[in-house]
């Protein structure tokens, strides 16, 4: 689901589940202001940077944002921004390439 400048900057996430701690709120909603510059073509984020992106945990008593929440959201801003930077072809996400797999037992030998 391709993301939008607008949504980006208004996007709103639940908070952490009680007992665990979530991303840091500050980080996150910086770096979303900077995905919403690179959508507007202000800023020059890459699809690796938003893959790579790691947030501090807030404290237990902050709770934070969802890290769930966040990775989803993150997720369709890496498939928008590699959907803008490819002109053709297919963009395959990181989490599904298959090129270290490992060969199934019985084909062992």
């Amino acid at each position: 689901m391709p993301v939008s400048a607008f949504e980006a900057r208004t996007r709103q996430f639940d908070r952490a589940p009680i007992g665990t701690r979530g991303y840091l709120e500050p980080q996150v909603d910086a770096f979303l202001e900077r995905v919403a510059a690179t959508l507007d073509g202000d800023d020059d984020l890459s699809v690796s940077d938003v893959h790579d992106v790691a947030f501090a945990k807030a404290a237990l008593s902050k709770r934070g944002y969802d890290p769930t929440a966040v990775d989803a959201f993150l997720r369709d801003v890496e498939s928008t921004l590699a959907g803008l930077s490819q002109s053709s072809g297919y963009y395959i996400a990181p989490a599904l390439e298959h090129t270290h797999t490992r060969k199934p037992l019985w084909r062992r030998r």
